[in-house]
């Protein structure tokens, strides 16, 4: 691998990274008006059409942001040499990282749950009294309820569930006997179409699907999503953990649950290997779907989970919450130390660098398409969606690793290898049309089938990509003092936006005002706010020197801001 010649600074990569990070305020900003997202905020007057606005930023802003700083990363270890590229990347992102995780983290999940309870009680209905005696665990007063009188069928006003569905969920099995003996139907459906046996099956109350299967219940229904109660048993411990708190159910410790739902599993599986047969993969898609479920097992294996701090929680190594929105810290860290053992290997062995017409041309495509291909098809494993997912545990799961890394490396490639005549993004007009009229409507219509999203959203991706790079070249041609401004703040701001937005939403919740005009007044006096907080309390402060590094000497903030 051999060094290239000095690079002149980037001022039109620098501003993309910059707005890059900014995206991200308008991206969480539009959750709270976005029907059927989790958010801690769910305003009352939501805007549909901020749903695609979000699936549209999400789908290429942070394989974008990678790419940047494989660019910036790859600049630094040129100019600077690996030590201190990694002692950089130490104090711009690691020291950073930990230092959020311990205020910005706890301050943004305070405010959240205070936000969901806030709502819960402000709209919450009285809880019928056969419900609470359910919730409680006392036989006594669920055969007095009955006893008195209280229809066994009837939905709760609040989840719109039969009472055998909470006890099905809150693993009372004396309490479904009692509700079946009183007339209650084993296969009684909710709302949303899942039967007492989803809801068994999820919290791992293998006794209970026992008694639900005696009773008579189809142990494979299908709900209108397409899932089955064995599907129930492979919901993934983060979104396990935000339904049982909406649901207010308190789930068994990790190692209960996967033993519940693992004997809940065999009991269904038992059951439904008489009547009815289980379910088949889609012809054509076997292999890939024998895959994706061995590869979902895999995360979900116990053996991940281990007592973690502060508490000695036993949580899941590669499912758990550990960095929230700040997960891309991390990654970077990560991927600092692959690039330097990588650049280390091949100076040592003097490995050339590819031709330039294929990183910094559209021939690029032939051979990074196929390569992302192969990460994503393992995208939406618990939940079809658009873009890729999100890793916030403390082990990066292995194929957003890899599909974020090919990105970055891209980046570290169009840097060492050089795009003097400006071949990447010249066709910026025609990527960015083929991406918004093509890719991304291909990719919402096939989100359901994960072959066949996988490519029109990683077209998407690049494309995106490669539009924004080329648009930038033209609206940044130089240096700028208002884009270097941003470029330096974008940090700062990224980092605090959310616990200020949750602040917002809540303030402006009971407005009576459109969903579009909360968004646009969420995103704005946010910017303000924190624009005007970068200038007092961190600018010229050492918070500001530790985000950004020393003011006032001739430097590149390309090469060394801390977000690259």
């Amino acid at each position: 691998m051999t060094d290239p010649a000095p690079a002149v600074r980037r001022h039109d990569l620098d501003a993309l990274r910059a707005t890059a990070m900014l995206l991200g305020i308008a991206l969480h900003a539009s959750l709270a008006y976005v029907p059927g997202i989790p958010w801690p905020v769910q305003d009352a007057h939501p805007a549909p059409w901020l749903g695609l606005l979000f699936l549209a930023i999400h789908g290429f802003r942070m394989p974008l942001f990678f790419l940047l700083s494989g660019f910036f990363t790859a600049m630094l270890w040129q100019r600077r040499g690996a030590a201190a590229m990694l002692a950089q990347r130490y104090r711009r992102v690691f020291v950073p990282l930990v230092l959020a995780s311990v205020t910005l983290l706890p301050l943004f999940t305070r405010l959240s749950l205070q936000s969901v309870e806030a709502q819960a009680a402000a709209t919450r209905p009285e809880e019928p009294r056969l419900v609470r005696a359910i919730r409680a665990h006392d036989a006594d007063a669920v055969a007095a309820a009955l006893a008195a009188g209280d229809d066994p069928s009837a939905p709760d006003p609040e989840f719109r569930m039969p009472p055998i569905w909470f006890a099905a969920i809150e693993g009372d099995a004396a309490a479904a006997r009692l509700l079946i003996a009183a007339g209650a139907d084993p296969g009684a459906v909710g709302p949303d179409g899942r039967t007492p046996l989803h809801a068994a099956a999820f919290t791992g109350r293998a006794d209970v699907v026992e008694v639900l299967l005696g009773a008579g219940a189809e142990p494979l229904p299908r709900s209108p999503a397409g899932d089955t109660p064995l599907d129930s048993t492979n919901v993934d411990a983060a979104t396990t953990a935000f339904i049982a708190e909406a649901l207010r159910v308190r789930l068994d410790d990790p190692d209960a649950l996967g033993q519940g739902r693992a004997l809940a599993r065999t009991l269904l599986a038992e059951r439904a290997g008489v009547t009815p047969p289980a379910p088949t993969a889609p012809r054509g898609a076997g292999t890939l779907d024998s895959l994706r479920d061995a590869y979902r097992a895999w995360l979900l294996d116990p053996r991940w989970t281990v007592p973690l701090p502060p508490r000695g929680e036993r949580q899941s190594l590669v499912l758990s919450d550990a960095f929230g929105y700040l997960w891309f810290l991390w990654f970077l860290v990560w991927y600092a130390l692959a690039f330097a053992a990588v650049a280390a290997i091949g100076r040592r062995l003097r490995l050339p660098l590819p031709p330039r017409r294929l990183v910094a041309s559209p021939l690029a495509l032939v051979w990074l398409v196929p390569l992302t291909l192969l990460p994503q098809v393992f995208m939406g494993l618990f939940t079809p969606a658009f873009g890729p997912d999100t890793s916030t545990s403390l082990l990066p799961q292995p194929h957003l690793l890899a599909y974020y890394g090919l990105f970055f490396a891209h980046g570290a490639l169009l840097f060492l290898c050089g795009d003097d005549d400006d071949r990447v993004g010249r066709r910026w007009g025609l990527a960015l049309a083929a991406a918004i009229l093509l890719c991304f409507p291909a990719g919402l219509a096939t989100m359901g089938s994960p072959l066949a999203t996988a490519l029109p959203q990683v077209l998407y991706a690049w494309l995106m990509c490669f539009a924004a790079i080329g648009l930038f070249r033209r609206l940044v041609p130089g240096e700028s003092g208002t884009w270097r401004y941003l470029s330096d703040s974008a940090y700062w701001l990224y980092l605090v936006h959310m616990p200020l937005l949750i602040v917002l939403q809540r303030a402006i919740a009971p407005w009576d005002l459109p969903g579009t005009v909360k968004f646009l007044l969420a995103c704005g006096a946010a910017t303000v706010i924190l624009l005007a907080s970068y200038q007092l309390v961190v600018r010229h402060t050492p918070l500001g020197t530790l985000l950004n590094g020393p003011r006032g000497q001739p430097r590149s903030r390309a090469a060394t801001s801390a977000s690259s």
